[in-house]
């Protein structure tokens, strides 16, 4: 899964666009622990290259006990993107590229939080996870994003069953918004390698959402 992201390296957000032929990356405050309901800068490709701001979660009303209810959906399961009604028009028109520094998960004992790990890229300061969006059908003009997750490699697998797709060349980011068939997009749509991200256990600090700051990401001391 994912349900946190950290956007606080103005400098490797750039050199990773650079790397796409792309030179917008503004300087921006650094955001250590973005949650969902808040926005994010995602690369998109209509005639070339842009950034653009897109509120994460997309709203769901499916049927409850006592009538709709409303729900936000953060992440988009790879194994539901062809065969869902909401995410298959989405894979077909709606992918964009999300630049992060890392991400954050929680590992569970019991259905019970018991560590907190920042997971960024082993070689690099950033990387670009897969994103769907769509337009909100409540409020015209904002349009609305999920991640994309696969199941866990292996090293990943130590924390979650469950990650984000992850590119770390700009010829896969490219093909992700190139390409439009389930042919081309499903080989992308896969784990990364087990040694391409760097998994450190961070201070329970980060668990409430409105904490910001390098005490997210800094090792936990023993």
């Amino acid at each position: 899964m994912c349900g946190r992201i950290n956007v606080s390296d103005n400098e490797g957000i750039r050199l990773l666009l650079e790397a796409m032929g792309m030179h917008t990356w503004p300087s921006r405050e650094p955001r250590f622990n973005i949650v969902p309901s808040q926005t994010l800068d995602v690369v998109q490709l209509q005639e070339e290259l842009k950034l653009a701001p897109m509120h994460w979660g997309v709203t769901m009303n499916p049927p409850g006990k006592h009538g709709m209810v409303k729900k936000s959906v953060k992440n988009a399961r790879d194994d539901k993107l062809w065969s869902s009604r909401l995410w298959k028009p989405m894979i077909e028109s709606g992918r964009v590229l999300i630049p992060v520094n890392g991400f954050y998960e929680w590992k569970r004992q019991n259905r019970k939080m018991v560590a907190a790990y920042h997971i960024a890229p082993a070689g690099s300061n950033a990387m670009f996870l897969a994103g769907l969006y769509k337009q909100s059908t409540a409020e015209p003009g904002l349009n609305e994003l999920v991640v994309v997750t696969t199941m866990a490699n292996r090293t990943m697998s130590q924390v979650h069953d469950r990650m984000p797709v992850i590119f770390v060349s700009a010829n896969e980011a490219m093909a992700w918004l190139q390409e439009s068939d389930n042919t081309s997009l499903l080989p992308l749509i896969q784990p990364v390698a087990d040694d391409v991200l760097r998994i450190t256990e961070v201070d329970g600090y980060v668990n409430k959402s409105t904490n910001q700051g390098p005490r997210c990401v800094a090792p936990k001391v023993a």
